[in-house]
């Protein structure tokens, strides 16, 4: 492990060094033609020194702070072989206050930077006064001295001056010799590199001598790692930064317990270090191409997660076994029963058609509206999911076992993808196929059938297909409400659009009255529902079932959080919504909770929760 992060940056480094050591000759003639090499050195406290280990002379560095070009600039900077800029703030503001000093990204001096690179590297000037006045032969090498990393702060990246190179150093005060032996047989770059800055508070160097120190200390064992009392810890690191430091490491596992434990005769919230901690040889440094892989790797991770899940949802829905009933034509009240499951209902589809009905044929062929009614009538096949009394259709007939909703689209001009929209943006899993209307006159006419979470009796079915309908804003006439309602038959297997999702809830539709007594006072207003807050039908409700099974991502959680509060707010302050008061007001807390646990500050949590 070298001195130096990434090869990139050692490739950087190394044109630099060439172009200071070149052999030519008329060097100053040559200077005028060359590129100008700009290189940010970051993380680093010796550059000047290493500047004069790359072979430079001290009167061949020009020292600035800026890039203006001012004729004080132009005359000590003519005929140097470098500039090293030595500045705090490359694009960054810092507003001084009382009580505190704060750092933000300013654009504006950042584009003010930017805009002095691209100048410098096109300028022609004349320096001198009089007639004394000649052409500016300027340094060709321009060294950015950024000890604070602040010319990434933010993640900031120039826009237009792309050609400057990155350099970090893993410990600050590297020997400047060790630095350049590392270079030496490394080839250098065709063209100057980023290399994005990797942030680490303290050292490499300091973090491993810690350790060391830490390693020669230790003399107590707790659960086979080994344990010290917080003010050893700090004590033999001599620093409260590293000691906090070291317990921030993952790699490290350095941790506190959270309360007193007995060791031998002494109590303590001991300081528990693994045996793995002593194993670090250093960071794992990332370029930006590694993280984009790490990040794709886990984004095509969670992807087939999800793929899996979702075809796992799906062949859960589809292998429920249902009570089934099925029968040519509408006319009359028997139907043949039998036990099937959703896929053997689809997988049946194309051998009926061909084998019974031919009811495209038939319906394609209809030349009237009567003609299409017998076909209807007579011809095509229907089915009823349910166990019904001696197999005789009707609603007093029935006898449970009903999971199926069906719903006709049969008004507005809804195209296919529309249906499926309206299904995929509630989450639900559904069946959507065309009507016999399709295939008589091409009428946009669509079936979607749905599964419920559980059997539902005659109160239940009509509450549940009412509310699913209303959910996907469609409108449904009283017989399909009707729990003995059949349902046609598919008539084309590819036809059958399956979309992807979670069951009906039944009692998200539908809450049991309660039971009337004569012998007791009449029953007060309930006060709770079983209805969660999480379980309606509204975006906010669908962020909050988000945070509750498990948290937010990084990126989304602010709003997310302020949404989630809103949506708990307005629950409280309607008085409609009274049942869910209390639960309103319990899940504020639960999801504050979970903002700490995601990690957003204290003070955010403040802000979004006032």
């Amino acid at each position: 492990m070298g001195e130096i992060v990434f090869d990139k940056s050692r490739k950087n480094l190394k044109k630099v060094y060439n172009r200071i050591n070149s052999t030519n000759l008329n060097q100053y003639v040559k200077a005028q033609e060359e590129e100008v090499l700009f290189l940010a050195i970051g993380g680093y406290n010796r550059t000047f020194e290493l500047l004069l280990a790359l072979g430079l002379k001290p009167e061949e560095i020009a020292v600035v702070s800026n890039l203006n070009l001012t004729q004080q600039f132009l005359i000590e900077t003519h005929q140097k072989k470098a500039i090293q800029i030595r500045k705090i703030n490359y694009v960054t503001n810092v507003g001084k206050n009382w009580d505190f000093t704060a750092k933000r990204l300013d654009l504006n001096v950042a584009d003010g930077f930017e805009e002095n690179l691209l100048v410098y590297e096109n300028a022609e000037r004349l320096v001198g006064f009089g007639k004394k006045k000649e052409k500016w032969e300027k340094p060709t090498i321009v060294i950015m001295d950024d000890p604070s990393l602040n010319l990434q702060y933010e993640a900031h990246r120039f826009r237009y001056e792309t050609k400057i190179g990155f350099a970090q150093m893993r410990n600050r005060n590297a020997d400047p010799r060790t630095i350049i032996n590392e270079i030496k047989p490394v080839e250098e770059a065709k063209s100057m590199m980023f290399a994005m800055y990797q942030q680490n508070m303290v050292d490499e160097a300091e973090i491993l001598d810690g350790l060391n120190q830490l390693r020669l200390a230790v003399h107590l064992k707790l659960n086979g790692d080994w344990a010290m009392k917080p003010t050893e810890f700090k004590k033999v690191l001599g620093s409260q930064n590293l000691a906090n430091r070291l317990k921030e490491i993952d790699e490290l596992g350095i941790y506190q317990l959270s309360t007193n434990k007995r060791i031998g005769y002494e109590n303590s919230r001991w300081v528990i270090i693994p045996d793995k901690a002593f194993e670090f040889k250093g960071f794992d440094y990332k370029d930006e191409k590694d993280l984009f892989n790490e990040e794709l790797e886990m984004e095509e991770k969670k992807e087939q997660e999800y793929i899996e899940e979702q075809e796992k949802m799906l062949n859960n829905i589809l292998s429920i076994e249902l009570p089934f009933n099925i029968k040519q034509g509408w006319i009359g009240k028997q139907m043949n029963s039998s036990v099937v499951t959703l896929q053997e209902f689809l997988n049946d589809v194309d051998s009926i058609e061909s084998e019974k009905t031919n009811g495209i044929e038939l319906l394609e062929g209809a030349t009237t509206k009567q003609e299409y009614d017998m076909v209807k009538k007579n011809n095509l096949v229907y089915f009823l999911d349910g166990n019904y009394k001696n197999d005789q259709r009707s609603d007093e007939n029935y006898l449970g076992g009903r999971r199926l909703i069906s719903i006709d689209v049969d008004d507005g001009d809804y195209e296919y993808n529309q249906i499926e929209q309206a299904l995929e943006s509630q989450g639900l899993f559904g069946l959507v196929y065309p009507t016999a209307k399709y295939y008589y006159d091409e009428s946009k006419r669509w079936r979607i059938i749905l599964m419920a979470d559980e059997e539902m009796n005659k109160e239940q079915y009509k509450a549940t297909v009412s509310g699913v309908a209303q959910m996907l804003g469609l409108e449904i006439d009283e017989a399909s409400k009707k729990i003995s309602q059949l349902m046609g038959y598919p008539l084309k297997r590819k036809d059958v659009s399956i979309v992807n999702g979670t069951m009906a809830s039944v009692s998200q539709f539908y809450i049991e009255p309660q039971p009337k007594s004569k012998n007791v006072l009449p029953m007060t207003k309930p006060t709770k529902s079983n209805k969660t807050l999480a379980d309606f039908d509204h975006p906010q409700a669908k962020l909050l079932k988000q945070v509750l099974s498990g948290g937010v991502e990084e990126g989304k959680r602010n709003e997310t959080y302020y949404q989630v509060y809103m949506y708990l707010r307005d629950t409280l302050n309607n008085p409609e919504m009274e049942l869910w008061h209390e639960q309103a007001a319990e899940l504020i807390e639960t999801t504050k909770q979970q903002a700490e646990a995601d990690g957003l500050p204290e003070k955010e949590i403040e802000v979004i929760f006032r």
